[in-house]
């Protein structure tokens, strides 16, 4: 999974710590992958690996952020950066939202 994360982000990025939080943790039942990261240059990363058959919705990115707030009341610090990978249909104002927000979001490759 951890090459995967790699890939996607792009080969700038090198993990050198990658840990992955169970939907438990934040309290969710959603079909959500939550990764922790620190790169080379001790930067935090967060990636989330949503997985749903209907259209990722702005509802489901106000979710993404208060998942977000919860994890960073959990490990107490902030994310520099944060990065979701979508394996869902994104609509156009979601995307515009997250992209305000500051994520990068990347098309899951299966």
């Amino acid at each position: 999974m951890k090459e995967m994360i790699e890939r996607i982000c792009g080969k700038r990025i090198v993990f050198s710590s990658l840990e992955t939080i169970p939907p438990t943790a934040l309290k969710t039942r959603k079909k959500v992958t939550v990764f922790s990261g620190v790169d080379l240059k001790s930067y935090y990363h967060v990636v989330f690996r949503v997985e749903q058959k209907s259209r990722f919705l702005v509802r489901h990115a106000y979710e993404i952020f208060a998942l977000e707030q919860t994890l960073e009341a959990t490990k107490d610090h902030r994310y520099f950066y944060k990065h979701i990978i979508l394996h869902a249909p994104l609509c156009s104002k979601a995307q515009a939202l997250l992209n305000a927000e500051g994520w990068k979001i990347y098309h899951d490759i299966v």
